[in-house]
């Protein structure tokens, strides 16, 4: 197989296909027992999430998503629509830790109700660090990114997961979950200037740095066999301080609470 094109038409596909993913991550993540894989995996299939139309909305929308992943050594080299496009530089003791790359979609004032005349967030990759440390039965992760055009915000997002291993091939994780954000990003998402007010006819509003959102995610693993495996995930975020008061999300289709529900299959190949 020829490599570089190859990954370059996955990222391609990556970022074009999955346009539910966001950028802060959903698990820490782990697979059911099961054979070591080949230095090279390649993980496909076809998943659906249920999430809400924007950060802060109260309505929700249902989307099918690519469950796309590309690992080498299982986390030396990853790129993942769950996990972000990143490498494992440091490797000892159970602490891991790397560079890491996330994307962010656009919002755009179309983007379903409550945001007419609030314009657009351009697209956004997020660029950053992240250190994980894994024992048994729990893990632990942090990142810290910096995004790189579009909000151009400053994120740290935190996740604690406990994990329980019910069989070979069935494994549930689960924990909580925390993010705090600068004002540049806070502004983006949940900030309104003079011109969006006069547009949308909400209230001006400039959040500084704060404690965007805290809150539970799980998912359960089940290997169907040594090449398909199926995943369901849920997370609820209850967005917090200066998030929380947002006129997006305090006004008519605004919730502080904030639920995403999913479920994909995939297959593997491996060389």
């Amino acid at each position: 197989m020829r490599l570089r094109p190859f990954l370059a038409s996955f990222v391609a596909l990556l970022v074009l296909g999955a346009g539910a993913a966001r950028a802060q991550p959903s698990s820490i993540g782990s697979e059911a027992a099961g054979p070591p894989p080949n230095d090279w995996t390649f993980d496909i299939g076809p998943g659906v999430v249920m999430a809400p139309w924007f950060e802060g909305s109260a309505y929700y929308r249902v989307l099918p998503i690519p469950n796309l992943s590309l690992r080498y050594q299982r986390d030396k080299i990853f790129v993942s629509a769950r996990d972000g496009v990143g490498a494992t530089l440091l490797d000892v003791g159970g602490f891991k830790a790397g560079p890491i790359l996330r994307y962010r979609f656009p919002r755009n004032e179309w983007d379903g109700p409550g945001l007419y005349g609030t314009g657009t967030v351009p697209f956004t990759v997020e660029g950053g660090g992240f250190l994980r440390y894994d024992l048994p039965f729990l893990a632990a992760k942090v990142e810290l990114r910096r995004g790189l055009g579009g909000s151009n915000g400053l994120v740290f997002d935190a996740l604690l997961d406990g994990k329980v291993r019910l069989a070979d091939d069935f494994f549930l994780s689960g924990g909580p979950r925390l993010s705090v954000t600068d004002g540049t990003y806070n502004q983006a998402y949940f900030g309104i200037d003079a011109a969006q007010s006069f547009n949308s006819g909400y209230a001006q509003y400039y959040p500084g740095a704060g404690l965007r959102s805290v809150g539970l995610g799980t998912s359960a693993v089940w290997r169907i066999s040594d090449k398909l495996t199926g995943v369901a995930f849920g997370a609820w975020n209850r967005l917090t301080d200066v998030a929380a008061a947002s006129p997006l999300v305090t006004g008519p289709a605004g919730s502080p609470n904030q639920f995403v529900v999913g479920a994909a299959l995939s297959w593997r190949f491996e060389w």
